[in-house]
């Protein structure tokens, strides 16, 4: 009987283990603790408790990106702000626009889409790596300037997204990111349990060996 409860116990503390893992959806109209965003505020770590920073660059230098309207006026997919690679969206987007918008995910990420809006017919490239900043997956998309169109990538064990301008000064933007977190690797508590676990079962079944 007490095998049973504990291999029982076993497989429960295995699946808990290895399936840390949530689907998240990103609008940039609320932060991670449900407070609203402000229009033209910069996006660094409001999404850190989900396991989510992102980061502007310009020629190598850190730049704000911004959750704000769209740029050209285009219908957001939810609420108002989209994220934009501009670094004063307020002023319709003059002057410096991030090369490069960096999304980090602190675990294994799989599932990712996003809604995107080029603003114009020029082509925004994703390339997604893994946690060794091996290149998983290049995509370049464009939409059609007036609606965002979705963007669905296919790799998993995604660590890290870079999205980039087709030109230096190119404005687009972004909505809607959603993706699937396996935070297994990060939550050492339920590994413990089942090392020990593993131990007791040994010793009891040697036990009742004799």
């Amino acid at each position: 009987m007490a095998l049973t409860i504990i291999k029982s116990s076993l497989v429960s503390l295995l699946v808990l283990a290895t399936s840390y893992a949530h689907g998240t959806l990103i609008d940039f109209d609320t932060d991670a603790n449900g407070n609203v965003i402000a229009a033209n505020t910069a996006i660094t770590n409001q999404y850190q408790n989900w396991g989510v920073t992102f980061a502007g660059f310009e020629n190598n230098a850190s730049i704000n990106i911004n959750a704000a309207p769209d740029p050209d006026g285009v219908t957001a997919p939810s609420g108002s702000n989209v994220l934009t690679n501009c670094a004063d969206a307020s002023l319709a987007c003059p002057g410096n626009r991030a090369d490069i918008i960096e999304i980090l995910f602190s675990g294994s990420s799989s599932n990712i889409s996003l809604m995107l809006d080029t603003l114009g017919s020029g082509s925004v490239t994703f390339e997604l790596y893994d946690i060794n900043n091996l290149l998983l997956e290049t995509k370049s998309v464009s939409s059609n300037a007036s609606a965002y169109v979705p963007v669905n990538f296919s790799s998993s064990g995604v660590s890290k997204i870079l999205g980039m301008q087709p030109n230096d000064g190119w404005a687009w933007a972004m909505d809607d990111l959603s993706f699937d977190m396996n935070l297994s690797a990060e939550i050492p508590e339920p590994s413990s349990i089942l090392v020990f676990s593993l131990g007791l079962l040994a010793l009891l079944t040697s036990r009742l060996k004799r």
